[in-house]
């Protein structure tokens, strides 16, 4: 990227000057004066860009941060710009849209970011828990049946010990250990498929995950050779 000018811009001085948690006066600004933009140079156009997405970011605007990610993207790869305000600005817009995405529910557009992140840096643990939690979401589809049958047998089981009190233990008391046998079957068995449920889609996530991990780790590194 080139330099700053020695001088900057009435524009983007004034923006600069806008207290750095004030994002909802930085995107204000923004739109007040975005047909003065195109008349800023390159590296201050660009600056207030990653600026403006962090406060869209910071304010919970995700479908237009995510939108504004895609320009910020273009014009690092354009100009070659790789690290911005002592950042990776390429790896760091694509977390924050990836996070944006996450929070809209787009979790096929997210988890493909975070493995192209992970893609980048192997090690990148925060990329790797987040993506983590993407997939549960995702996978939350597959242990529907188990929390359906689950919810069946908890209610089967409520049903069993209704039935206990008020008819059992009253004209068939000799029923009454048979039914609390049934009954205490029921939620326990719903119990356990409840919480198998949950344990499986986790631990499928952590290995797919770490497993893509090591697999790309690999890659690099034999393209190092």
């Amino acid at each position: 990227m080139r330099p700053f000018p020695s001088r900057h811009s009435e524009t983007y001085e004034a923006f600069l000057a806008i207290e750095a948690g004030a994002y909802k006066e930085r995107i204000q600004y923004i739109e007040e004066n975005f047909f003065k933009l195109r008349e800023l140079e390159a590296g201050e156009y660009f600056d207030m860009m990653v600026l403006y997405g962090e406060a869209l970011f910071e304010t919970g605007e995700y479908a237009r941060q995510a939108k504004l990610a895609d320009h910020i993207l273009e014009m690092s790869i354009e100009r070659n710009i790789i690290m911005h305000r002592q950042q990776d600005v390429y790896f760091e817009t694509l977390f924050k849209k990836a996070t944006s995405l996450h929070n809209l529910e787009r979790m096929d557009e997210a988890v493909h970011i975070l493995k192209e992140l992970i893609k980048i840096n192997p090690d990148h643990e925060t990329t790797k828990l987040f993506l983590i939690n993407c997939l549960v979401r995702q996978k939350k589809l597959a242990v529907r049946p188990y929390r359906n049958i689950s919810l069946m047998l908890l209610l089967t089981s409520a049903v069993v010990i209704g039935l206990e009190l008020l008819l059992v233990r009253r004209f068939w008391p000799s029923w009454a250990m048979i039914f609390e046998m049934i009954r205490n079957g029921l939620f326990i068995g719903g119990v356990i498929l409840l919480i198998a449920g949950e344990v499986m889609v986790r631990y499928r996530a952590v290995e797919d995950v770490y497993s893509f991990s090591r697999q790309t780790k690999r890659k690099k590194e034999h393209h190092k050779v």
